[in-house]
């Protein structure tokens, strides 16, 4: 199944499931999942091919700076039926937002690269009073709904003024491997 991944990689470094002939670049929607899932088993597994794979993921994101579009900086907002963008935090992770891109960025050694920098104070601004982060952008659903891409289970509090201890955690790992200049106390 590794191999399988890693032969369907896009030229650009990523994934993406658009079978238009249009179609030109890879979606970080569909590739910072498989990344993480590729850096891990090939850690496990001392395997170099999957590691490679990660690392070029890595570097599709890296130059668009995690959150930005190339062509004139730009914020990516995927439009997926009006939800929130990648600059609100997801929980569980929804293919891509700010804190699972630092996340993927931490595991793969590259946290300290010059251009995560605008991600990672993104991130920090987002501390609450209390030290805590919020769960900006709730994918729980009702047990009423039968929809996709959602999680039945409670993740704890939700909303841009409350601190949800998941995201916390997630948050202050992250910043917490990050370097001096973005580093907690």
């Amino acid at each position: 199944m590794v191999d399988r991944l890693i032969g369907w990689q896009w030229p650009d470094g990523g994934w993406n499931c658009d079978k238009r002939q249009e179609a030109t670049h890879s979606s970080f929607q569909e590739s910072l999942i498989p990344a993480r899932g590729l850096w891990a088993y090939g850690n496990a597994h001392d395997y170099a091919p999957a590691l490679e794979a990660a690392q070029r993921v890595a570097e599709l994101v890296l130059q668009r700076r995690l959150l930005w579009h190339r062509h004139d900086g730009s914020l990516i907002v995927p439009d997926w039926a009006g939800k929130p963008g990648p600059d609100r935090i997801h929980y569980p992770i929804q293919f891509f937002d700010v804190l699972f891109a630092l996340q993927v960025m931490t595991d793969l050694g590259h946290l300290g690269d010059p251009r995560c920098a605008d991600a990672l104070s993104l991130l920090e601004a987002k501390r609450l009073p209390d030290g805590g982060f919020p769960l900006e952008a709730l994918t729980t659903i009702t047990a009423d709904q039968v929809v996709s891409r959602g999680s039945y289970a409670g993740w704890g509090p939700s909303g841009l003024r409350r601190g949800n201890p998941l995201v916390t955690l997630a948050a202050l790992d992250v910043l917490h491997s990050a370097p001096e200049l973005h580093n907690v106390g």
